[in-house]
């Protein structure tokens, strides 16, 4: 496994590179951590204090209080996986009918980053997760920072991704994996850093393109599979049979009506999805 360096990482983004031109003020937009308490934390710390240039990138070694959706944490060990975030204000990228495909934008975009730089391909569990070999490799939280009106002063996308991880708290064990579970024994840390965010200033800039959601479904990990969920307190399963254009997961119900779902067929457009097993 290689060591972040942002000597490495700059002789990567060359003027040449696709969506790299802004390689002049690179210092202002791309900062490396050994540790760090948590990437998304200190993006909206910089925020806070100073204007920050929109597709500032945030990388860490390890984070010690790494965090992911609905107040969990991520667990982020050193020298094996690669944290990151990157911030976006520019105001065409947080228009309020593209803001909700942040997080879809994320996902297609990290999972082409492994592509690129690692050589296998993850599949996305709706909505922020990336699996690889059955195995939870990557986790996504998206987060908005202040309001102007209709749409946030600032997006803040955090990704978290098990490199070669191989030891695991108790807790996650059984779910949790890393992109070296196959056949690949060396990953080059630097080098996936860059890919990502390349991939990610593209698609956060084309959340209206259709090949977004394309690429999505493409990618899912969930579809024609039997999932169970909670609303309302109620447990209910239900075969997954497509994701709208709007990023809903459209689940056939196998195990209760919901009222207002039309043919048992009901959109979810947010909440924890386990997948059944057998």
């Amino acid at each position: 496994m290689t060591e972040l360096s942002f000597d490495a990482i700059d002789a990567m983004l060359l003027p040449d590179r696709p969506l790299m031109e802004d390689v002049v003020d690179l210092h202002h937009k791309v900062l490396v951590f050994d540790e760090i308490d948590s990437t998304n934390d200190e993006a909206k710390r910089m925020l806070e204090q100073e204007d920050v240039a929109d597709g500032a990138y945030l990388i860490a070694n390890h984070q010690t209080a790494g965090r992911g959706r609905q107040g969990h944490s991520f667990y982020s060990p050193a020298d094996t996986g690669l944290y990151v975030s990157m911030v976006r204000t520019d105001p065409e990228v947080l228009h309020p009918v593209t803001l909700s495909k942040l997080t879809l934008a994320a996902a297609v975009a990290t999972a082409e980053a492994i592509e690129e730089a690692v050589g296998v391909s993850p599949q996305i569990k709706w909505v922020n997760d990336l699996y690889y070999r059955d195995r939870k490799v990557c986790g996504i939280l998206t987060e908005s920072v202040g309001w102007l009106d209709d749409r946030p002063r600032a997006v803040v996308i955090g990704i978290g991704i098990n490199c070669s991880t191989t030891l695991f708290p108790e807790d996650i064990m059984d779910t949790a994996g890393a992109l070296t579970t196959g056949d690949i024994d060396y990953i080059d840390r630097n080098r996936l850093a860059v890919a990502l965010r390349g991939r990610l200033l593209y698609w956060t800039e084309h959340l209206a393109d259709p090949q977004l959601l394309k690429q999505y479904r493409d990618r899912s990990y969930l579809t024609g599979k039997e999932i169970m969920f909670e609303r309302d307190h109620t447990r209910y399963r239900g075969i997954v049979k497509d994701i709208d254009d709007t990023g809903k997961l459209l689940v056939e119900l196998t195990s209760a009506i919901i009222p207002e779902s039309r043919d048992q067929l009901l959109a979810l457009d947010s909440g924890e999805v386990t997948l059944v097993e057998y």
